[in-house]
């Protein structure tokens, strides 16, 4: 498994039990799953919102590449805008 995915699995799983550890005996069940899917929810849409903002820059930089000026510019511009985009490990 990437060292990405792990830290997004510890993520969730870190929501997860701070809602565990965190249960009143006395609650309604019913309510302390929906707390539990909250939390998942919570962290989802966290590691979704970085994913989108990365996918977000990607699509900007292609549309760079894509409207560069091949009078203008050459392929060793475009390799390096695309490569300044590439995590360091992928």
């Amino acid at each position: 498994m990437s060292h990405s995915r792990d830290k997004q699995y510890a993520q969730i799983a870190r929501a997860c039990l701070q809602v565990l550890n965190n249960v009143n005996p006395a609650a309604d069940r019913s309510a302390q799953i929906q707390e539990l899917y909250d939390a998942i929810d919570a962290a989802m849409g966290d590691i979704y919102k970085h994913q989108q903002q990365a996918l977000d820059q990607c699509y900007s930089t292609l549309q760079t590449i894509a409207s560069m000026d091949p009078q203008q510019h050459n392929l060793e511009q475009a390799i390096e805008l695309a490569a300044q985009q590439l995590p360091a490990r992928h």
